[in-house]
């Protein structure tokens, strides 16, 4: 057996090449610097720091120990021969064997806590995980082949140029894909999101794309584009800060216009708000005069409205006041486009032959029939003279087949682009029978049918999802073209109004009885007696109680301002 001084050389020795091999009881003990991640590697949470930093970090109040340690006990290790019953701790530093079992205990302590804190976060991981994974099924090459394929094909040499205000989402030149797939001649789209202020800058492969597609496609975007501004503009704003801001975004869509080739821009004129009608005027023909001057190609056009409160534009006349205070030098760069609806609701009589001439002679003689540039073709769901925007499909309105008839048949509309603005949500029951009926790929129906099982299912008093189903654009584009050059006595231009009227059978007597309560309240407003102006009987108290009730159930739909949004993109 070895000497004592021979074994403490040897220890020491240990110390510096690696962990001493013992037979005492303490041996079977884990010892503090064995890690076990060097055995098997420990699962970690990115929440909670690594074991292994933890077992090798030091404990609080234990780094001047351990400096302690390693002046006092590395002499004592290398000068007593007699007394040493240490072991390798640390960066061979030797610690007496109850100063061990302390630090062991500590660290394994401490070790322990870490494992099962991590193996906790580890469990919430998981299980976060778990509830947050959605599996989204990929679309398979026929419903990508279907999507491709156009529902209509385009008719092209007609002489009326009729299309829609589609979606250009992801990029201004996806509207150019989206016109072709229903077979427009001409379409309308968003530059950019009406709904914020703040946009980004047009890209320059946008634009590109944008130009490449026109020409592919032979859309003059001179003549048969016509982009809608944002209804966040109100250039007759009375507030200098508001009035600057819309000025600004509307100078911007001007300036894309002219970076795409485009040359028509079509916006609502505003409104006057609390402040003087003719001030209003005299502000938005500032602000189209400066707009003007800052650009050079495209051409500002002024939409009818329906002249609901203080709206501009429901009368010709008040186009006639704008252009007065706008220099003459600018006057062959202003456009007006009719909106059937609006006009429509304003007043006008379009859907007789005879008031839609008047109509016509009207716009000639007010206006000037060179201002004309531009139509938005849609239905009414509200009366004539009911001042509400309330937009319907074609044939299925107030205004009538007949209205529509005169439009596609009026030479002087030859060339100019005319854009649906029609409603397109439809049920997806509705959109998922009807693919169906036409035959369309099955398995697009299969996988309709399986989502539709995955849904939750909806209380009986909830109203069935809708969809954007852009075949109804399609339908009243081939029906709008049928109509050039159809005889309206003929039995079949009878047939397809009676049968679009009934559709809109029982909208229309909804919207009636509306607009003739409506009627009847501001008539009763008027006959009251000075004296009695502010009194109200306990009878009168107990009727608006339940018109309020009643007012309540009025859908989403009949709300004054749906008019235009037929598509937000």
């Amino acid at each position: 057996m070895p000497p004592r001084g021979s074994r403490s050389k040897a220890a020491s020795i240990a110390v510096s090449k690696s962990p001493p091999q013992s037979t005492s009881p303490q041996a079977n003990k884990r010892k503090a610097d064995d890690h076990p991640e060097l055995k098997s590697p420990l699962r970690r949470s990115k929440r909670v720091k690594s074991t292994e930093i933890i077992g090798n970090s030091s404990l609080p109040g234990q780094s001047e120990t351990n400096e302690e340690n390693t002046s006092s006990w590395g002499q004592k290790s290398q000068s007593a021969k007699g007394t040493s019953k240490g072991k390798a701790y640390g960066d061979g530093v030797a610690l007496p064997v109850n100063e061990e079992v302390e630090e062991e205990t500590k660290l394994s302590i401490k070790k322990e806590l870490d494992q099962g804190s991590t193996a906790k976060h580890e469990e919430v991981d998981e299980k976060t995980t778990v509830t947050t994974t959605v599996s989204k099924k990929r679309k398979t090459k026929k419903e990508k082949e279907s999507e491709m394929v156009p529902l209509r094909a385009r008719t092209q040499g007609l002489r009326m140029c009729v299309g829609a205000h589609v979606s250009a989402a992801k990029g201004v030149f996806n509207a150019i894909n989206n016109s072709v797939h229903i077979g427009g001649n001409a379409f309308a789209l968003f530059l950019k999101s009406q709904r914020k202020w703040d946009n980004p800058p047009l890209q320059d492969d946008h634009r590109d794309q944008f130009r490449r597609l026109c020409i592919e496609h032979k859309y003059d975007s001179a003549k048969h584009i016509l982009p809608h501004g944002s209804y966040l503009v109100n250039l007759a704003q009375e507030d200098k800060a508001k009035a600057k801001q819309a000025y600004d975004s509307f100078l911007d869509d001007l300036r894309r216009c002219e970076a795409l080739g485009i040359t028509l821009y079509n916006f609502h004129p505003g409104s006057a708000n609390q402040s003087n009608f003719s001030d209003a005027l005299s502000r938005l023909a500032k602000a189209l005069t400066n707009a003007l001057a800052a650009t050079s190609t495209v051409t500002p056009v002024l939409e009818t409205m329906c002249g609901h409160g203080t709206t501009i534009g429901g009368k010709l006349t008040e186009f006639r006041d704008l252009l007065a205070m706008i220099p003459r030098d600018y006057h062959s760069r202003i456009g007006i486009c009719i909106d059937t609806c609006h006009s429509f609701a304003a007043g006008y009589d379009l859907a007789s032959p005879e008031g839609f001439k008047a109509f016509m002679k009207e716009f000639e003689e007010v206006i000037g029939l060179q201002h004309l540039r531009a139509l938005h073709l849609n239905d009414s769901k509200a009366p004539r003279g009911s001042k509400r925007d309330l937009h319907a499909n074609i044939g299925t309105g107030f205004l009538g087949l007949r209205a529509f008839h005169n439009v596609m048949n009026e030479p002087r509309f030859e060339g100019l682009p005319m854009v649906l603005e029609t409603p397109i949500d439809r049920p997806v029951s509705v959109i998922s029978k009807d693919s169906t009926q036409n035959g369309d790929d099955a398995d697009s129906n299969s996988a309709t049918n399986n989502n539709k099982k995955k849904q939750p299912k909806r209380p009986a008093s909830a109203k069935e999802p809708t969809a954007a189903d852009p075949s109804v654009w399609a339908r009243e584009i081939e029906l709008l073209e049928s109509l050039i050059g159809m005889d309206p006595e003929s039995p079949e231009f009878r047939t397809l109004e009676a049968r679009l009227a009934e559709e809109g059978r029982e909208m229309r007597g909804k919207q009636q009885e509306q607009y003739e309560r409506k009627l009847e309240t501001e008539g009763k407003k008027k006959t009251k007696s000075p004296g009695k102006k502010n009194q109200k009987t306990l009878m009168d108290v107990m009727k608006g109680a339940g018109r309020k009730s009643k007012a309540k159930k009025i859908s989403a739909e009949d709300s004054e301002d749906e008019g235009c949004q037929s598509h937000t993109e």
